[in-house]
């Protein structure tokens, strides 16, 4: 049980943060995390504990909500419950929780917007600054026309269709027949088809990816061995990366500063607080001991 300042901590809490960091680690990977997830779970645990230590200093200072600024916010509440399906017997049965609920958000709106008073919005000098320490972030990524041949060996026999492969590849390196031509007659794809028409870099880490983006235009790859499957691929047609010009990003690049810089107030003050703070307890599960 996780206790921050004698509130008790709801686990679910912990678990949809760790749900939440877990899921956008292993989007960046693309592959799984399970090995980190002892990382995750404390990530977790100590996003938890700021966002409990921030809106209980948030109610500190800001007790009491103006009935004039109350009143519409939380008329607003109760309309979106209804909006959602709620019955008036199942809105009044929830009634303090929604007060409460709209009172915690109007304080935390009021202390954030105390908190940030004093920040400047970034001039083009600072934009500017950000935008060349930053520019691997804003660039269009590089697209790929591409012609696809795919074999489904035998696990146990692969050499028969890596042997194909060899010649088709030999053959267009030469210049004696065109790629297109040959992955429709060798192919096994159930429809025959062969092109997969404009592919945007997403996944590099993905081995298929990997090497179709480093192909030339009219190049074709080596023979790639992916999910039980062979393939050679043909980069028909290629669209290089390009930079995003700086004066198309100067909203983006506005917001991405006032965001950070928001960010580290509440981090900074999320850690003055917690060096004040009693904290008991752990929402984290013990293993169980492993009998001898």
């Amino acid at each position: 049980m996780l206790i921050v300042n004698q509130e008790v901590i709801d686990p679910a809490l912990v678990e949809d943060a760790f749900q939440r960091i877990k899921t956008q680690a292993e989007m960046v990977s693309q592959v799984s995390c399970c090995e980190r997830d002892d990382e995750f779970l404390l990530q977790a645990q100590d996003e938890v504990i700021d966002g409990i230590l921030l809106a209980q200093e948030a109610e500190r200072r800001h007790q009491h909500i103006a009935d004039e600024i109350f009143r519409p916010a939380f008329e607003m509440a109760l309309r979106q419950w209804r909006e959602n399906g709620a019955s008036w017997d199942l809105i009044e049965s929830h009634r303090k929780e929604i007060r409460e609920e709209t009172l915690a958000g109007l304080r935390m709106e009021t202390f954030t917007r105390m908190l940030f008073f004093d920040l400047v919005v970034p001039d083009d000098g600072e934009l500017l600054a950000y935008y060349n320490l930053h520019q691997l972030d804003y660039f269009t990524p590089p697209a790929v026309h591409a012609l696809h041949l795919v074999r489904f060996p035998d696990q146990t026999q692969m050499w028969a269709d890596y042997s194909l492969l060899l010649n088709v590849r030999e053959i267009v390196l030469a210049g004696v027949e065109e790629f297109s031509h040959l992955a429709k007659i060798h192919t096994q794809k159930v429809n025959q088809e062969i092109d997969l028409d404009w592919i945007s870099m997403e996944r590099l880490s993905h081995p298929f990816e990997s090497i179709l983006f480093s192909l030339r235009e009219g190049e074709i790859s080596p023979i790639i061995h992916h999910e039980n499957a062979l393939h050679l691929v043909f980069a028909y047609e290629v669209k290089r990366a390009e930079q995003k010009p700086f004066d198309a990003l100067r909203d983006e690049i506005s917001h991405k500063i006032m965001l950070e810089k928001k960010q580290a107030i509440l981090r900074a003050l999320a850690s003055e607080l917690r060096a004040q703070a009693v904290i008991l307890g752990s929402a984290i599960e013990e293993p169980n001991p492993v009998e001898a």
